[in-house]
């Protein structure tokens, strides 16, 4: 039973504004100038603390903005404006993969289980993925452990798994994980870096993701 598993933001959902705007009320907060967008947008798929001492400095006090964080983040997520968008196809996607019997899904990502699983389920889709790694259960991306925990979890070897991303983080976590990896360019890091990150291969719409899983299973 093959395993497919998904990075969330910038692969699934479009969470730029949502991201943004976390960082600018977190930032203004504390009195810290509020990071450039492209300076954010690049570090995402990192866990939190490593994205905020990035953009912050190692004297900032991390674990009182990664709290701050954490109680941000639903607030605005409850907010239209910024709230996850899935990007066009998607949810058609998942949906199908996970009416497959012999095919599971997984999610591997950046945020704490404690963002992730709300937003999966405010999306409809948490009933879908047979396994859920994340931030505050592995080591940050690129540490291969969420891939070697999500497999271990379906039961599935390395030749039977595939990860799909956005970021050369994402690559990166695959490759040391001896995963295939396929790369998806509607998120936050360009084709270019995907393929010197090491993807498998590299698709810019969903509809070609769709052919290409379609023609593994």
């Amino acid at each position: 039973m093959p395993l497919i598993i998904f990075d969330f933001d910038g692969t699934l959902v479009d969470s730029r504004a949502l991201i943004l705007e976390c960082h600018r009320t977190v930032f203004t907060e504390f009195g810290l100038p509020v990071p450039a967008a492209q300076d954010s947008l690049a570090l995402i798929g990192r866990s939190l603390e490593l994205v905020l001492a990035e953009l912050a400095g190692p004297d900032a006090p991390l674990l009182d903005m990664v709290a701050t964080y954490g109680r941000v983040l639903p607030r605005l997520r409850a907010d239209p404006a910024f709230a996850e968008r899935p990007f066009e196809g998607i949810g058609a996607l998942l949906l199908g993969l996970s009416r497959r019997s012999r095919t599971q899904l997984g999610i591997a990502t950046g945020h704490t289980s404690k963002a992730v699983v709300p937003a999966l389920t405010t999306l409809g889709w948490r009933d879908w993925f047979s396994t859920i790694q994340a931030a505050d259960m592995a080591p940050s991306k690129p540490h291969p452990a969420m891939l070697l925990q999500a497999m271990a979890a379906a039961g599935v070897t390395a030749g039977e798994a595939v990860f799909i991303g956005d970021t050369s983080f994402d690559m990166q976590m695959a490759k040391a994980a001896g995963v295939r990896c396929v790369g998806v360019t509607w998120g936050y890091h360009t084709a270019e870096q995907l393929k010197e990150a090491g993807a498998s291969e590299v698709v810019p719409t969903v509809g070609e993701l769709q052919a290409l899983l379609e023609s593994s299973l």
